[in-house]
Formats: structure tokens, C-alpha cells, sequence
């Protein structure tokens, strides 16, 4: 297995990584990429009260093959604060559509990290692929809110990339 110059690093500083999860590929390939790497790693799922899993718990069950702890944080609260915020504010996109998903990434990123940090990580990690604006909302929200925590973007580290290369649909 190649190894990562980032990954090396993070595991000689003793940095604890706290990956953004859903339990999907992309999730697992880098739960357990960075586990078998050496590097401490803790997984954590936001529930947000969306019906992407029928049983949020899934996401755990889903996790277990990779050996990782993963922590439910329930934001079912936040999200309709933010909902609540988005409509007094008519924040849609050209009149069309509510701006549910930048809303929802915002208090994943933030709520995520706040859980993060009271289970000692010092890096946030997602499982979101290089295709999609997902990986750079994690990683600005999470420079805005806290510019000192690292963020580490598993499909910019060209090792990993290079055993990954994606998906080509």
C-alpha cells in the first residue's frame, strides 16, 4: 500500500481524524484507508431529519466492516433553525428553489465539528468525492468557523487518488 506523505504526518503528530460520514463508498474507502494508514480516526453522521437512511443508526452498522467508532449527532434542531432562518430571509436560488442543501452543509460542517472537538480530533476529514461542491463547503465552513482546525481532503491527496481514481459516471 502507498503511503501518503500527508497521512504519515498526521500519524507521526499524533492528530486525531474526524471524518463527515453517510456510510456510503466514498465514506468507507476513506474510514478504512485511513485506519490501515495508521491514523487515529473517528467517523460521525449528522441527523439532520432527512430520509436518506430509513434508521439513522444504519450509518453505524454500515461503518463497522472499516473497525471505526462513528457518533450520531442529532441537529435535528439546528437544521430547522436554519430552515426557519432561510425562509425569513426568502433565501432562494433565482426564485426558484430554497437553499436547503448549502443550509444543511453549513450546520453539518458546524455541528460536526463542534462534536469533533469534544471527541479530540484535531483534523476534519469527509468522505464527499472531488466532483462536487460538498468537499469545498466542509472545507470553507470549517476555515471560517474554526481557521485553526486542519482540514484534511482525502481526494486531493494524490496516493490516495492514485489507488482511487473514482468513479467514472
Amino acid at each position: 500500500m502507498p503511503e501518503s506523505e500527508i497521512l504519515k504526518k498526521y500519524v507521526a503528530d499524533n492528530e486525531v481524524i474526524g471524518i463527515c460520514v453517510s456510510g456510503g463508498l466514498d465514506s468507507k474507502t476513506v474510514a478504512l484507508r485511513l485506519r490501515l494508514a495508521g491514523v487515529k480516526v473517528k467517523c460521525f453522521t449528522a441527523d439532520i431529519g432527512q430520509p436518506d437512511e430509513e434508521d439513522i443508526n444504519d450509518v453505524i452498522k454500515k461503518m463497522e466492516p472499516c473497525g471505526v467508532e462513528t457518533v450520531i449527532v442529532d441537529l435535528k434542531k439546528e437544521i430547522a433553525e436554519g430552515a426557519f432562518e432561510a425562509i425569513a430571509c426568502q433565501a432562494m436560488w433565482d426564485g426558484g428553489y430554497w437553499q436547503s442543501t448549502g443550509i444543511g452543509r453549513y450546520v453539518t460542517a458546524r455541528g460536526l465539528l463542534l462534536e469533533m472537538k469534544k471527541h479530540g480530533c484535531t483534523v476534519l476529514s469527509h468522505g464527499a468525492t472531488g466532483r462536487g461542491n460538498d468537499q469545498v463547503r466542509f472545507e470553507r465552513y470549517v476555515n471560517v468557523i474554526d481557521p485553526s482546525f486542519k482540514v484534511y481532503a482525502p481526494w486531493r491527496d494524490p496516493v490516495l487518488l492514485g489507488e482511487f481514481p473514482g468513479r467514472t459516471q
